[in-house]
């Protein structure tokens, strides 16, 4: 082969350490104005009321316009310099609409497991799961409950866009991962047809599935028509990003019947989620139907290579009133974790060797068993290790990757601290 498993050297690294690449909150242009946002921090909500008079007032601020999308409503400052809109957005004094959802930690993780409740879609579903579990003695049971929080992407260059409207033609200049919607949904926002648009895509300082969504990238053309054929950067403050584009949050409920050998015979395990799909189209494509189920609710869990003769496993969408998004590896982000930290809790309860317990459940994919032998070979597994530290380990099939890592801890005074990594 000529590329293939042979290293290649990155055609932009130079330029990247040198720092000539342009991203998107490098754009400079000729009577540039600068913008930011301040929008809804209750999702959908307009406003009910909203004082300007002390932004308005503010030195460098030239405009303050509202901001309609199927992302959100809230305003946009323009103004001569960014601290000027920073400053300005923080004195708008605005007052929201009440949300259909929790405002607390507490009540969203209470939606998350009414939810488990709830019927939902079996992606996998082998052997008869109901009657394996039908005659189980108690002490041969395993259960566990998991959860995780919505996670906001705080990439390294926050939100940002350049747009100039000018003669009909649209300019926008911004990092993003899908150009095509970036054109098609300016367009439609400002009232012009998409072959009036053009995108300059720039370097990206981190997307992560954050810049999928173009909400950064409307709010700059929106204030694009308010600015008379002048150029504007819109730069969001890093706590207005911070309460968008969330990867959901979920929960899972786990069983599993463990053999006299302390090897599981059977697993159940639910999962509840906002579906990331049908968030996604009620943003991009509200006149798009629902499409069915979401595999990404259980991606990470219903897909493993583990043999195990009655092996269910199924995923709820949860309600989805706040928006949610990509983030890279989707649902494996969650169910790597989910997944792997029961078979640990199977491996204790069945006092199985961690590793020993995951080749044997993975004794049919010659691949998966290669890397827990190795990466088992790399940490030294089995050696004995001082009081107060210990190794834990993990596998993943993700996207066609075969994923393998464990890590070794130490109990210190201030807390878990992560020594080492293979």
């Amino acid at each position: 082969w000529k590329l293939l498993g042979k290293p290649q050297k990155r055609i932009d690294m130079l330029a990247k350490v040198t720092g000539a690449p342009i991203f998107g909150i490098d754009v400079t242009l000729p009577e540039m104005l600068y913008g930011t946002v301040k929008m809804s921090p209750r999702f959908w909500a307009k406003p009910v009321k909203a004082d300007f008079s002390n932004a308005e007032k503010m030195p460098g601020v030239i405009k303050i316009v509202p901001i309609d999308t199927n992302y959100g409503h809230g305003f946009g400052i323009i103004a001569e310099n960014t601290w000027a809109a920073f400053k300005a957005a923080e004195a708008i004094d605005a007052e929201w609409a009440d949300p259909d959802y929790p405002l607390d930690s507490a009540g969203i993780s209470e939606v998350l497991k009414q939810a488990l409740g709830t019927k939902g879609s079996v992606m996998r579903d082998d052997g008869d799961v109901d009657t394996a579990f039908a005659d189980a003695p108690r002490e041969r049971i395993v259960e566990a409950d998991y959860g995780v929080p919505y996670l906001a992407h705080a990439t390294m260059e926050p939100m940002n866009a350049t747009a100039r409207l000018k003669d009909g033609v649209l300019d926008i200049w911004c990092g993003n991962q899908a150009p095509t919607l970036v054109r098609q949904l300016c367009a439609n926002a400002v009232g012009i047809e998409q072959d009036k648009v053009s995108v300059h895509t720039t370097f990206m300082g981190g997307g992560f599935g954050r810049r999928i969504e173009v909400d950064y990238a409307l709010c700059a053309a929106l204030m694009a028509k308010e600015t008379a054929g002048q150029p504007i950067k819109v730069i969001w403050t890093r706590e207005e990003d911070m309460r968008h584009a969330y990867r959901p949050a979920s929960v899972g409920k786990f069983q599993a019947r463990l053999g006299n050998d302390g090897i599981p015979v059977a697993v159940d395990m639910t999962i509840a989620s906002p579906s990331v799909i049908a968030s996604t189209l009620r943003r991009l494509f509200p006149s798009i139907p629902p499409l069915g189920p979401d595999k990404s609710i259980v991606d990470g869990a219903y897909d493993q290579p583990y043999t195990i003769p009655n092996y269910r496993v199924s995923g709820i969408a949860a309600p989805a009133s706040i928006p949610v998004g990509f983030w890279r590896s989707v649902g494996c982000s969650i169910n790597g974790f989910f997944h792997e930290g029961f078979m640990d809790e199977i491996a204790t309860a069945g006092k199985t060797d961690p590793v020993e317990l995951r080749k044997t459940l993975m004794a049919a994919y010659p691949a998966a068993v290669k890397v827990v032998e190795k990466v088992a070979e790399m940490a030294k597994w089995g050696e004995a290790l001082p009081a107060g530290k210990a190794k834990g380990m993990a596998f993943t099939l993700s996207f066609g990757s075969w994923v393998g890592e464990i890590v070794q801890v130490a109990d210190t005074p201030s807390g878990i601290r992560i020594e080492k990594m293979w």
